[in-house]
């Protein structure tokens, strides 16, 4: 019974929170435009790749989060309808990825996230993600992360996170001499694993 798992009130509430969110005057921006086909945003109708950025940093964090998960559910059911392939046919960037992929909260852009770090090699999807702090990062990205590039890290947090880290998928590199590299790294220059 239709009651008995979603009961009238809610239905009504959901109704008027979907309505309100259509009538809303900066809702009608998100209907114009190019439909968010990643198929299409990948490669031309002839087969040649090609590459798509977006910029977000105009958007509110409420958009910023909303657009980043819709990206993210299109990528993957893009992802699967792919076959499996040890090629690499579409890479994935996103710059600075805190607040998408926290260690604690769970936001919308968390699950997707998780499910293309643990499953889109084997459809040849690459994805390279960035941040200045590995301590926002949930430890499930760290662990599902197969190249490294580390720049120097200032705080002990992010250098025990690393360190954790690298302890978990290397063991037996010692820690001392990777905490002292770490903390006197020059600028630009990157320790990989």
């Amino acid at each position: 019974d239709l009651d008995s798992f979603f009961p009238a009130k809610d239905r009504f509430q959901l109704a008027m929170a979907l309505n309100n969110l259509l009538a809303s005057p900066g809702f009608e921006a998100w209907l114009e435009g190019e439909a968010l086909d990643v198929g299409n945003m990948l490669y031309t109708p002839q087969g040649k790749p090609r590459v798509a950025i977006f910029s977000i940093a105009h958007l509110s964090d409420s958009e910023r989060m909303f657009f980043v998960s819709l990206l993210l559910n299109q990528m993957l059911s893009w992802m699967r309808t792919q076959s499996g392939t040890t090629s690499l046919r579409a890479l994935l960037y996103m710059d600075e990825i805190f607040g998408y992929f926290p260690p604690v909260a769970n936001p919308p852009s968390k699950q997707p996230l998780l499910t293309l770090l643990k499953q889109a090699r084997a459809f040849g999807v690459g994805l390279v993600l960035s941040t200045q702090n590995p301590v926002d990062l949930d430890y499930k990205a760290l662990s599902n992360a197969g190249t490294w590039f580390l720049g120097k890290l200032q705080t002990e947090r992010d250098k025990a996170r690393v360190l954790e880290g690298l302890d978990s998928l290397a063991g037996g590199i010692d820690r001392g001499t990777l905490d002292s590299l770490l903390s006197t790294l020059p600028g630009r220059v990157f320790l990989m694993h």
